[in-house]
This record gives C-alpha cells, sequence and structure tokens, in this order.
C-alpha cells in the first residue's frame, strides 16, 4: 500500500543517531518500490530539521549535505513524489478538517498531509498519534517508537 510519509519518519530514516532510528528504518526496510510518498511540505520539514542546531543535538548538517540528503533518499525506488493531486478536493477536505477546530500553530501541516492522504486515498505514516484527530481510519498508520 502507498503511503505519504510524515516529517517525524523521514527525519529518523537519515539520521541513525534520532531515537526512532530503529523503527523507522526497520518500517523503510518493508516498504516496495514506489510505495513512499514524500510531498513539498515534508521534504521542506526535513531539510529544516536537519540544518536546526537543535533538532540535530548540536550538530546540524551543511545546507550541502541536507540537499545531498534528500537527493539520495528521493532517488530511492521506494519513493515517489506527490506533487501533483487535485487541488480542488483537496482545499476543501483541508478546510474541513480545520475550519471547526481552536486555533493551533501545530494543526496546519498536519491537517494538510491529512487531506492529502484523505484525497489521494492513500496511508499516512507517522509517530504522531495527533493524526487520529483527523479520523483517517486505516488511512492513518501510526508507528510506535520501539521501548
Amino acid at each position: 500500500m502507498k503511503t505519504i510519509a510524515d516529517i517525524n519518519v523521514v527525519l529518523p530514516i537519515l539520521v541513525q543517531a534520532h531515537a526512532h532510528h530503529p523503527t523507522a528504518w526497520a518500517w523503510w526496510q518493508t516498504r516496495r518500490n514506489a510505495s513512499v510518498a514524500l510531498c513539498l511540505p515534508v521534504r521542506l520539514g526535513v531539510l529544516r530539521l536537519l540544518t536546526n542546531p537543535h533538532a540535530m543535538a548540536g550538530n546540524p548538517v551543511s545546507n550541502k549535505d541536507a540537499l545531498d540528503a534528500m537527493d539520495l533518499l528521493t532517488s530511492d525506488p521506494r519513493v515517489l513524489s506527490l506533487d501533483s493531486f487535485d487541488g480542488m478536493v483537496h482545499r476543501r477536505i483541508f478546510r474541513q478538517m480545520v475550519e471547526s477546530r481552536p486555533p493551533n500553530p501545530n494543526l496546519w501541516t498536519d491537517a494538510w498531509l491529512a487531506a492529502l492522504a484523505a484525497t489521494e486515498g492513500i496511508a499516512l505514516t507517522s509517530f504522531d498519534a495527533g493524526f487520529a484527530r483527523f479520523n483517517l481510519g486505516s488511512l492513518f498508520d501510526h508507528l510506535t517508537a520501539a521501548p
């Protein structure tokens, strides 16, 4: 099954020192070709975190190294780009997911990804249990960190 990988899954795939690396890497190894969708907000979020000293425990990578890591990942046969989709349907679903919720700066990207999964009818894989609030049902693949 195809799935959109959340930022919190992609980053630990790339960063061996990340606490979620073992779980994310094990998940990644089970994926088939063209089964992991990386959309622009996820790719940009990973680049942002790779170059963030706090997120990288004081060891951010250079912009060039971040771009090289993203190039390597996106050239993997398991990855498919998800930059083309039905914008009208996505906007409608996105709006339905956010308009009645209380203001929250952490809502926007999550709702955008959830709406994309719903629009495309593909799963969304994340360590963030908060995606359950979008009622994706079987489209939400919640990863849990190894103990």
